[in-house]
């Protein structure tokens, strides 16, 4: 079977951003290609991706690179849209604090979902009824903009001295910071449940040259923070909120109901176990869906895999799932309609 053979198989497509759509650094061609034939026929075609910033900023910066609405896709969600309709239907229920109103933002200063919900921000540690941990990419100038009283719960390092921490995937240099919140009993709600992510770095800033690293993410840092015996309330892939969100959206723009759209077929293609994967299987639990599972080997279980055996070939997926991962409806080479599908 090849790509195109499956992909026009189902009716609506929850397609990733990183590591599907977007490398890091450039929109894949054959990408592009396949979502661009799948809405010619008729495809639902909704990008879901767990970036913490609501859809109609990535909509526009997007474009800007060619990844076209209406053209490559029908809708984009993103985790801050499904954190944003939480916040403002007041479904933020936190263990340790019933009412929850102020919050402390530690990364950057990525507060749009919060507009016109009511929540305060503060800078204030000990105000604060919670932590909302945005992305963890600290500029030097961002870092030096950032008031006396919030720079205290900064711990920003880095082995060349620059800041630019993001570049490894080290979770010690937060633990301090963490430490910290935990001791004041703080829980942290992110919009963004990714561990790891490979994002643009640019290396060598005199020629603009960009490269793609994995980085740690605001997922790794609330699973240290979990394990540590701390709060955590998270947003987006792999947890049914941001799919429910999603088909919602999806059943107001057919004008038919939650229910219609659950009998189409339904498929998550993702680059990522973790959070595709295993969100497909947990939203199909949770709405009463049944959402197939895509995995493309273009992104972070690639490099899982590559890490691991050396190479990525039929011969070590087999090895890679045999060891119990979150094992997937299909799996693909890439978003590419002229692919093979290995199963």
């Amino acid at each position: 079977m090849i790509g195109q053979e499956l992909l026009s198989s189902y009716d609506v497509l929850l397609v990733d951003l990183y590591g599907v759509i977007w490398s890091g650094t450039y929109l894949f061609p054959e990408a592009l290609d396949a979502l661009g034939k799948l809405m010619s026929m008729g495809k639902k075609i909704i990008i879901l991706s767990n970036i913490s910033f609501v859809s109609k900023t990535v909509v526009k910066e997007y474009e800007g690179r060619g990844l076209l609405a209406g053209v490559h896709f029908s809708d984009f969600i993103t985790s801050g849209n499904a954190f944003r309709d939480i916040l403002a239907n007041h479904k933020l229920h936190l263990k340790t604090v019933k009412l929850p109103k102020k919050y402390l933002v530690y990364g950057t200063e990525n507060t749009a979902a919060f507009s016109g919900t009511g929540f305060e921000k503060t800078y204030d540690l000990d105000e604060a009824d919670f932590v909302y941990v945005s992305a963890v990419q600290f500029s030097d100038d961002e870092r030096n903009r950032m008031p006396d009283t919030m720079k205290q719960y900064l711990y920003v390092t880095s082995t060349r001295g620059n800041g630019r921490l993001w570049e490894s995937t080290a979770v010690e240099p937060f633990i301090p910071t963490l430490q910290c919140f935990l001791d004041k009993k703080k829980p942290i709600v992110i919009a963004n449940p990714d561990k790891i992510a490979l994002c643009a770095v640019l290396e060598t800033p005199d020629a603009g040259e960009y490269t793609a690293k994995p980085m740690v993410k605001q997922g790794f840092l609330a699973q240290t923070y979990e394990n540590m015996g701390g709060e955590v309330f998270a947003v987006g892939k792999p947890y049914p909120q941001i799919y429910r969100h999603a088909l919602e959206n999806l059943a107001t723009a057919m004008e038919i109901s939650l229910e219609d759209v659950c009998k189409k077929r339904i498929a998550m293609v993702g680059d990522s176990l973790e959070t595709d994967i295993l969100g497909a299987k947990n939203a199909s639990k949770d709405m009463g869906c049944s959402i197939d599972s895509i995995l493309v080997l273009s992104g972070i279980s690639a490099r899982d895999i590559a890490k691991t055996y050396g190479k990525i070939s039929p011969e070590t997926v087999d090895k890679f799932f045999a060891e119990g991962k979150h094992i997937p409806t299909h799996i693909m080479s890439a978003l590419d309609m002229g692919t093979e599908v290995y199963f």
